[in-house]
């Protein structure tokens, strides 16, 4: 798909829109930078606004208020890729003067509230799957603001039990981490839902990348996987696959799929930079190569 006009969109809780619609020639100037990846550490973004008014200024600035980005490409015939690159809630904000502009800089965190709020105090008898204890945790982290979103565990954990009484007490995502740990998953939470990923698994589509569709240079070959850039694409999220065409990999036999464990989207929608660095580990016969454990 050739890419055109560029779109940033963001949204906050009460109403406030910037850059609505269309592209617009006076769309107000968005920069972003976003990190995301497989971790259960909330994902983080820094989001600065250019010159906005006072009364907008003053409606953003509480912690914990939502934020969306929406950010891609838009061509002539209306049709284009803008999507959802980051959701989730705002931590700090700064307004700033730098010459003429007046900046309104924006930390945020995705599932922030969640990481910090959910907590829990239960026993489960022994013989308890692992699943159900999994799914009481989600049930605190879903009071605190977070959609449940795709789950897929590894096979052995389908029908597996405590054989011995579990006790959860404190914070569900560290209860969360120490279950995913001994059970071969990760859990995280991207755009304000939490996933569930085996550690060799992946869930989700597939999103093409090659020179054709916004490859950015040549791919870095890694130990387990590959370092990529490409134009800004909010499909691309961890947990996710990448397929990749290019005459690096396939001098080094690659077969270019890869589940993305990290994602950094960069740019703004006037000049510049306006992409997604890529740092995927390889998929081979449905299995990602998780490199050498220590």
């Amino acid at each position: 798909m050739r890419q055109f006009l560029r779109k940033v969109r963001a949204t906050f809780n009460g109403g406030l829109i910037i850059n609505p619609g269309g592209i617009n020639p006076h769309d107000i100037r968005i920069e972003f930078n976003i990190d995301k990846d497989t971790s259960s550490s909330a994902n983080s973004a820094e989001i600065t606004i250019f010159n906005l008014s006072e009364s907008h200024r003053n409606s953003v600035g509480k912690e914990f208020d939502a934020i969306t980005l929406e950010a891609g490409y838009i061509p002539p015939e209306g049709d284009g890729n803008v999507g959802v690159i980051f959701k989730g809630a705002v931590r700090d904000v700064e307004h700033r003067r730098e010459g003429p502009n007046i900046l309104t800089i924006i930390s945020c965190g995705d599932g922030s509230k969640a990481l910090r709020r959910a907590t829990i105090s239960k026993s489960f008898p022994k013989g308890t799957p692992v699943k159900d204890v999994v799914d009481e945790l989600a049930k605190q982290i879903e009071k605190e603001g977070v959609s449940l979103g795709e789950w897929k565990f590894p096979e052995d954990v389908e029908n597996k039990t405590f054989k011995r009484p579990y006790a959860v007490c404190g914070s569900c995502a560290r209860e969360l981490d120490t279950i995913g740990r001994g059970n071969g998953f990760y859990w995280n939470i991207q755009n304000e839902t939490m996933e569930i990923v085996p550690g060799d698994g992946f869930i989700g589509g597939v999103v093409l990348i090659t020179p054709e569709t916004g490859m950015i240079g040549t791919p870095a070959i890694t130990d387990n996987g590959v370092r990529v850039s490409a134009l800004l694409n909010g499909e691309v999220r961890p947990n996710r696959r990448v397929q990749l065409k290019s005459e690096t990999l396939e001098m080094n036999g690659d077969d270019g799929m890869y589940r993305v464990t990290s994602a950094s989207y960069s740019g703004n929608n006037m000049d510049g930079e306006f992409k997604v660095d890529i740092t995927g580990e390889a998929v081979k016969s449905g299995k990602v190569d998780e490199g050498i454990k220590r």
